[in-house]
């Protein structure tokens, strides 16, 4: 029987859209799916969304949306975002469906039956958007440790896992397992919280919420969100079925943030149910700014990967993240570097490489020459030196050494100038260069896929496995396929400024200004709440404009409109016979964005705003040409000409 190699991502939190975080380890856990599957393994890999949790349930209701078409709706952004990628995934979990509701409500059981599962209450300071509890010396100036924002007070009947119970065997495993959680520094981490603190028992269930798996024992309550959402490992192989005897226990690939989670919570809930604990966790570091700064929309440093595949390509991408990132060590992205890897690594060293040994077999030969060739590297040395690179996630280390034998080609050719030789000599050189693209193009499939598929299909290969990785395996005679270009150059344009920092806000009140007949003053939701005066009062009624979805300037200097404090202004176009504002079809909060454009927050004046021309064109509406979107939802209006439209 094969060798079994199951791997996992995290399940990610539909509450957004997928980031550049999303992408790095999609493609960590894929690259070494990848290479396993070479090697022979027989490969299980397991991506997913958690879509259970209050956060989830308070997003669906701004869309006006119920939980589950709202999940449906996020997941196929994820599922997509996955393809586009090209990740091998073999299953995508998603917490909403039956199958792992079925499994989590049975770990759940098995829990409570073995005496691990009692009632209480919670008392204790409450993270929504994390759906974590903290302590008081968690909190970092009274806000979520994570994320940041602020934290409320619960208290709450509620039950809980004896997870105390379980400390010691987890400190044991992790002490005698070296390898269980990589790389070392995270280990370390872990072990010194588990020796320097007390642990305390896990709040299990939430009270009042109906979006979650319902408690077996209290329909009440529903399962606390990370008990749930951890069970997913093992509910995507049918546990307790062959498959999961089969895959079981797995590599987990997460980021650092969510490592207690993975290290302590979810051993401790396997040892509980009697399930072996996982056979690694890696722990990834976050992919930052160009500076080294996290990213975020307020300060315009967000990196869409989709935008970057659309522009250069998945592979460029894969490669990028994987070549210029250390194992477990933080990222930090720049487009300029990316645009300067796809030239020099890519295009030059690979793919002119393939050009020039076609050009050549093709036009002196016809078809690949018969010859033995000239091994200009150890190729068994090269799997290996890649493999142990590979299980230790040094993706970078891996790429370098396949590379140098890349370099290795293009000297050949270069010092042996095979167009000055000998038919026989010229026979040799040209056999060795095909061959060696032959062994590179399997090496690279965990990495760039789509090129090695191409590059495989130029040179008439179809076994992707490392026993093919020796010398002499290229057919002579070959008639080499479409040359195709692998990676097109590229020239890097630094990212324009959009000056407009514009967000997506819902009218929750709206008064008359008490100095002027034509405003009203509305209160505005923008994620937190404000206060707009705006001239539309000769236009709408208060019930009118009560509850609209509109686009708001966020970046405005405040200003004092007849003796009233505007914190903002509201965007509307204006054709000499309608003003209408501007929406989107996003919930309040959302940021306004534009594909080759970085979003300012700098504040700005209102004569500033007056020079910045926005047009309106087939309904959508424009900056130089491109269109003002929320992640791929336009901001619109209707109604108006168009030819005479000014928005202000």
């Amino acid at each position: 029987m094969k060798r079994t190699f199951y791997i996992t991502t995290a399940i990610d939190y539909p509450n957004s859209y997928p980031h550049i975080g999303h992408a790095y380890e999609k493609v960590v856990a894929d690259a070494l799916a990848r290479w396993k599957r070479l090697l022979g393994f027989d490969v299980f890999f397991l991506t997913g969304t958690d879509e259970h949790g209050q956060k989830l349930a308070t997003a669906a209701e701004e869309k006006k949306l119920t939980p589950q078409e709202f999940v449906d709706e996020m997941a196929r952004h994820f599922i997509q975002f996955a393809d586009k990628l090209d990740i091998s995934y073999d299953d995508f979990i998603r917490t909403s469906q039956h199958r792992h509701k079925v499994v989590a409500t049975e770990i759940f059981s098995r829990v409570h039956k073995k005496g691990d599962i009692y009632k209480g209450f919670y008392e204790g300071h409450y993270c929504m958007p994390c759906e974590t509890f903290y302590t008081e010396k968690d909190l970092v100036v009274g806000h979520c440790p994570k994320c940041k924002r602020e934290v409320k007070w619960l208290k709450e009947d509620a039950y809980f896992f004896a997870m105390s119970k379980y400390k010691q065997r987890i400190l044991e495993h992790i002490e005698k397992n070296i390898t269980f959680i990589w790389p070392e520094s995270r280990r370390n981490e872990i072990l010194s919280r588990l020796q320097g603190e007390e642990l305390r028992d896990l709040c299990v269930s939430r009270s009042g919420i109906t979006w979650g798996i319902p408690l077996p024992i209290d329909k009440s309550h529903v399962i606390y969100v990370w008990f749930d959402a951890l069970v997913n490992y093992i509910s995507a192989i049918d546990y307790p079925g062959e498959k999961f005897v089969r895959y079981w226990p797995a590599h987990h690939v997460i980021g650092k943030d969510i490592l207690w989670f993975h290290a302590v919570i979810w051993p401790a809930i396997l040892l509980a149910a009697g399930i072996p604990v996982p056979r690694q966790i890696y722990v990834h570091g976050f992919i930052n700014d160009e500076a080294g700064e996290k990213m975020s929309k307020s300060k315009g440093n967000v990196v869409d990967p989709i935008q970057l595949m659309d522009k250069y390509s998945a592979d460029v991408l894969r490669y990028y993240l994987l070549r210029s990132t250390s194992a477990g060590q933080d990222g930090n992205f720049s487009e300029k570097d990316l645009v300067a890897r796809n030239n020099t690594e890519l295009a030059n060293d690979l793919g002119n490489l393939l050009l020039r040994v076609c050009t050549l077999i093709t036009k002196n030969w016809g078809s690949v020459p018969k010859a033995k060739p000239v091994q200009l590297f150890d190729a068994a040395e090269l799997v290996a030196s890649m493999d142990e690179a590979m299980n230790r996630y040094e993706f970078n280390v891996a790429l370098e050494k396949l590379w140098e034998a890349i370099h290795l080609v293009n000297k050949h050719l270069n010092e042996t100038e095979p167009w000055k030789k000998s038919k026989d000599e010229q026979a040799v050189i040209l056999y060795t260069a095909a061959d060696a693209l032959r062994i590179i193009s399997i090496l690279a499939e965990p990495f760039i896929p789509q090129a090695a598929a191409a590059l495989r299909k130029t040179l008439g290969v179809s076994k992707v496995t490392v026993k093919d990785c020796v010398w002499g395996k290229t057919k002579a005679k070959t008639t080499l396929g479409p040359q195709e270009i692998l990676f097109h150059k590229r020239e890097f344009a630094a990212a324009r400024v959009f000056p407009l920092a514009l967000v997506v806000g819902k009218i929750t009140d709206v008064s008359p200004h008490p100095n002027a007949d034509k405003l009203y003053l509305l209160k505005v939701d923008i994620g937190r709440s404000i206060q707009l005066v705006a001239g539309l009062k000769p236009y709408y009624s208060a019930a009118q404009l009560l509850g609209r979805i509109i686009i708001v300037v966020s970046n405005l200097k405040p200003a004092m409109l007849r003796g009233v404090e505007s914190q903002g202004m509201l965007l509307a176009a204006d054709d000499g016979k309608h003003v209408i504002p501007l929406t989107c079809g996003a919930p309040p909060g959302s940021k306004v964005e534009l594909d080759t454009f970085v979003v300012g927050d700098a504040q700005i004046t209102y004569d500033e705003f007056a020079k910045i021309k926005l047009t309106v064109k087939d309904g959508h509406v424009l900056f130089d040409q491109q269109e003002l979107h929320v992640h791929r939802k336009p901001v619109t209006v209707s109604g108006v000409d168009e030819a005479k439209a000014t928005i202000r």
